[in-house]
């Protein structure tokens, strides 16, 4: 038995660490269309996070709305619904959580379109007029 575990744990190790290498390309090694490429996955990107923080924060709002209207009526009446009142919390954690979760995504879309744009600017030389990839350069 310590054989096998002294066998297979340096295996494991180094499957564990290969898996933590980054095999996405790096910015500097991309083309101009690979670029523009990117830059629309990125833009989707910040998009999908901005509509997942939106949402929710409005889930959030409603959760609270309820847990607050609930929790009214409980100290007021003899017949509390608890029910709901755990109902409006639920809601309201759920919509804390989806927003937990856009704001990184909405940030980290920012972050990789910036980092685009300024690689980008390696393919827009000064001097050089061209549409649709057919330019024209004058040099005096």
């Amino acid at each position: 038995m310590n054989r096998l575990i002294s066998i297979c744990l340096p295996l494991f190790i180094v499957v564990i660490g290969n898996a933590q290498v980054i095999t996405k390309p790096k910015l500097n090694e991309l083309n101009q269309d690979q670029l523009n490429l990117a830059l629309v996955k990125s833009k989707k990107t910040i998009k999908t996070g901005k509509i997942v923080t939106f949402i929710g924060l409005g889930v959030t709002s409603i959760g609270v709305a309820i847990l607050v209207s609930e929790a009214g009526k409980q100290v007021t009446d003899d017949n509390p619904g608890g029910n709901t009142a755990s109902s409006g919390l639920n809601v309201a954690i759920i919509g804390g959580v989806t927003t937990w979760i856009g704001i990184p995504v909405w940030l980290a879309g920012l972050n990789r379109k910036k980092k685009i744009e300024i690689e980008m600017v390696k393919f827009n030389s000064p001097g050089i007029a061209s549409i649709k990839g057919i330019g024209l350069k004058i040099r005096f």
